[in-house]
C-alpha cells in the first residue's frame, strides 16, 4: 500500500478522537486485508497519509499492538501480525466460553420485536454472496441476540473477540464451503431461542463457534497463509 497517497474525503477523520479513527482505519484495513499480515509500517508515513502527527500515529499504533493487530519488534518497527493456526484457536476458545454465557442471559429478555429482526437478518443472509456482506450479516445477527443480555462487559468483550477474529472468518469463508453449514445452524439457533430452549440453544453456539474455529485451525496449520515482510 501507498502511504504517500491522500485519503479519500470519506475517510475524513471529523467528529471523533484523531487517534481513535486512525485506529479504526487502519483495524479496517488489516480486516479487509488491503494490509497484509507481515506489513511493515513506517510511523512517519502513516501520519503524512492521514495527516495527522507521528505522535498521534504513536497512540494508534499502541492501541493496535494491544488489540493484536501490530506487532512490534526491535531493529523492525512495527508491522501487520501474521495470521496463525494458535491465535485462532486462542480465540476460538474464549468465543466458545464467552457467547453462549452471553446468550444463556439473553433468550428470556428476548422480545418478538428482536426475533423479526434477527430473522430479517438471516433471510438477507441467505441470498448474500459478498463475503464483507456476509461477514457484516453474521455479526449483526449474532450481536443482536446478546445485546438483549444487558451485561455490558461481557458484550464489550464479544465485540473485542468478534473484531479480532474477522479476518480469520473472512479467510474461512472465502476459502473453504463452510458458510452453508453455518447459515443452517443460525435459523436452528433462532428457533432454539423463540422456544425458550436455554441449554440446546448454548450448545449449539458452542458447536457452532468450535466448528468454525477448528475448521480454521486445520486450514492454517496445512497452509501458512502469509509470511512475515522481509523488508
Amino acid at each position: 500500500m501507498d502511504y504517500g497517497e491522500t485519503p479519500p474525503a470519506g475517510e475524513a477523520l471529523a467528529d471523533r478522537s484523531i487517534a481513535g479513527a486512525v485506529v479504526d482505519a487502519l483495524r479496517g484495513e488489516i480486516i479487509h486485508g488491503q494490509l497484509k499480515p507481515g506489513e511493515r509500517l513506517r510511523q512517519d508515513a502513516v501520519a503524512t497519509r492521514f495527516r495527522v502527527s507521528q505522535t498521534v500515529v504513536r497512540e494508534a499504533f499502541k492501541d493496535l499492538i494491544r488489540e493484536c493487530f501490530l506487532v512490534s519488534e526491535p531493529r523492525r518497527g512495527v508491522s501487520v501480525a501474521t495470521m496463525s493456526a494458535d491465535e485462532a484457536e486462542e480465540m476460538t476458545t474464549l468465543r466458545s466460553l464467552i457467547e453462549p454465557q452471553a446468550l444463556a442471559w439473553a433468550i428470556p429478555r428476548l422480545t418478538e420485536v428482536q426475533f423479526e429482526a434477527a430473522e430479517r437478518v438471516l433471510k438477507e443472509l441467505d441470498d448474500e454472496k459478498n463475503v464483507d456482506r456476509i461477514i457484516l450479516l453474521n455479526a449483526r445477527f449474532h450481536r443482536g441476540l446478546y445485546a438483549a443480555a444487558n451485561r455490558p462487559r461481557t458484550l464489550t468483550t464479544v465485540e473485542t473477540l468478534r473484531l479480532g477474529f474477522e479476518r480469520y472468518l473472512r479467510y474461512t469463508w472465502e476459502y473453504t464451503t463452510h458458510r452453508d453449514r453455518s447459515q443452517q445452524e443460525h435459523w436452528e439457533l433462532l428457533a432454539m431461542c423463540k422456544q425458550g430452549e436455554v441449554d440446546s440453544a448454548c450448545r449449539l453456539l458452542t458447536q457452532h463457534i468450535r466448528a468454525t474455529g477448528d475448521l480454521l485451525v486445520e486450514c492454517l496449520a496445512k497452509r501458512p497463509v502469509e509470511q512475515p515482510s522481509k523488508l
